[in-house]
């Protein structure tokens, strides 16, 4: 007997997905030639001339392929979601509702088995019928690929594949074109919220396989009600309606992504009339707020995640040295200089809106003189040399670093920054030589085991964390095994004190608010909590 896992589905949590952690790598492209460039005015031109729809969005370049299965950028992001889709969709609110499916998966009465059934006849851009072995194979290369694989570590036959002794997820069964099954070794009741996140987004198999490393770059597939048609470094993205889309068609003829790599350049252009959204650094707000020609065209939203300091546990082994630091970051004083009220000082890795925040905690304290006595009896009255890497391909990053560098001053921390590009930065993460870095996270699934994924015990050697804590494992796996909210609510408020509180593992600086500048005659486009950039919708007012 099997039962539909709508509960399961729908915790109660207030929210879900968002972009991805800000580490991950990429590698460095030509800069456009003048022929590319002007082949780009082109398009503009020609669209104007035919009165085609063109969405125009300022993007920044990511350097890498548009593939959320290697890659977490929510640069990529905002491309893929629009291209390729996943089995299920998180909406605003925390319901995850079918995409690919005929109906919400059925769960066995041990809560291991899920059982699937595809939408008869969907087509992949490259005209071929979705199958459930191209399932298969897009989890599968999922662990592949590792980036994001141990998503799917409570699948069947994971470890095997992951090490490479197998060559497939032996708990995933095909049982025709249209149905599947997904076994899990142990119940994991967020499985279903991980099936939406774009990590685990479906591939044709043949044609992806025969792309190779060309995958993202010249070609991308995926059953999303745009289609993808070319990626031009340095200039920008293209992508068009696809006529063979399975549910409503897209309202827009297509979304043109324009690389403008400087963020006041990108609002620049929107003035000029040459761009319809670009995100504002919060930064910005008060700037573009107190302008009359922008500041009716100015929208926020509150996305579940925010900003943190990393800690490398095996350059920065004792506790002690690691709360000093987090006890010398006066995140009021970052709030209100750099983000001008926009932002709110954390008080808990887990933020407010989802399972696991502890509504009694009050922010942490920016204490000075408490963290000189901590760092003498660390055995270093002195003073402490802390090296604090950043990636510059986000922004926001580097005046935090720079705020906290004068702040930290007063506990006798002497800040060197260092600032690296994103190829640099994921290959310092993963050879373990990032001792203390500025991130940030968003929840990738309707669930706050999502939140701690990157401090996981198994992905922290990989986020170069190191830190690895047996009551805190216990507590992660303990709260993943009931769908009982105030039992999960208990466990992640203890795991959560663990993390930020005791080992301080994590230093969590800010929750913040994003902003967005959209042309007023678009219609039907809003950010929310959810992070995602779903286009198929907006429309232009007529």
């Amino acid at each position: 007997m099997k039962k539909t896992i709508k509960k399961l589905v729908s915790l109660g949590l207030a929210v879900s997905m968002a972009a991805a952690l800000s580490a991950c790598g990429g590698s460095s492209n030509p800069s456009p030639t003048t022929s590319e460039t002007t082949a780009a005015a082109g398009s503009d031109a020609a669209a104007e001339s035919t009165g085609a729809k063109i969405f125009r969005v300022a993007a920044v370049d990511p350097q890498v392929a548009y593939d959320m299965q290697q890659y977490t950028y929510s640069l990529i992001m905002k491309v893929t979601d629009n291209v390729v889709e996943s089995l299920l969709t998180t909406l605003d609110g925390g319901k995850v509702v079918p995409t690919l499916l005929a109906k919400e998966p059925e769960l066995s009465d041990d809560m291991l088995t899920y059982s699937f059934e595809l939408i008869d006849g969907v087509k992949f851009h490259n005209g071929e019928i979705l199958k459930s072995s191209d399932v298969k194979y897009s989890l599968e290369r999922v662990v592949k690929k590792q980036s994001m694989g141990s998503l799917l570590e409570k699948v069947e036959g994971y470890e095997a594949l992951a090490d490479g002794s197998a060559n497939e997820l032996t708990g995933i069964k095909v049982i025709d074109d249209t149905h599947f099954t997904i076994t899990l070794s142990e119940v994991y009741t967020p499985f279903v919220s991980v099936l939406s996140t774009p990590y685990c987004g479906i591939y044709p198999a043949d044609a992806c396989e025969a792309a190779g490393d060309n995958w993202g770059k010249s070609e991308l597939i995926g059953t999303g009600p745009f289609k993808f048609d070319s990626y031009t470094p340095g200039v920008g993205v293209e992508i068009s309606r696809f006529d063979g889309y399975h549910g409503n068609a897209a309202k827009f003829d297509g979304v043109s992504y324009k690389f403008i790599e400087d963020a006041n350049t990108q609002v620049l252009e929107y003035q000029k009339g040459n761009i319809d959204y670009v995100d504002v650094e919060t930064n910005m707000y008060p700037v573009y707020q107190a302008d009359p020609k922008l500041k009716d065209q100015m929208h926020m939203f509150q996305p579940i995640g925010g900003y943190y300091m990393t800690f490398n546990v095996k350059s920065i082994s004792d506790p002690k040295i690691r709360q000093a630091i987090s006890m010398s970051v006066n995140r009021q004083a970052i709030c209100e200089s750099i983000f001008h009220g926009t932002a709110k000082p954390a008080s808990s890795f887990i933020p407010a809106g989802i399972i696991g925040h502890d509504d009694s905690q009050k922010e942490f304290a920016y204490d000075p003189e408490g963290a000189k006595v901590l760092l003498a009896e660390a055995g270093y009255a002195n003073g402490y040399d802390l090296r604090l890497t950043v990636n510059t391909k986000y922004a926001t990053s580097i005046p935090i670093a720079t705020a906290f560098q004068e702040q930290a001053k007063a506990a006798g921390i002497n800040v060197t920054i260092e600032q690296v590009d994103s190829a640099a930065w994921s290959d310092m993460k993963k050879s373990g030589s990032v001792d203390a870095g500025v991130g940030n996270w968003y929840v990738d699934y309707n669930d706050p085991d999502s939140m701690l994924y990157p401090v996981s015990d198994s992905r922290t050697d990989r986020s170069s964390s190191f830190w690895h804590n047996e009551e805190f494992k216990k507590l992660m796996e303990a709260g993943v095994q009931t769908s009982d909210e105030a039992e999960r609510q208990e466990i992640y408020v203890k795991a959560e004190h663990i993390l930020t509180r005791e080992d301080f593992a994590i230093a969590p600086i800010y929750n913040e608010s994003k902003c967005y500048l959209l042309n007023p005659k678009i219609t039907g486009l809003v950010m929310d909590s959810t992070f995602r950039s779903f286009y198929a919708n907006a429309d232009f007012q007529q």
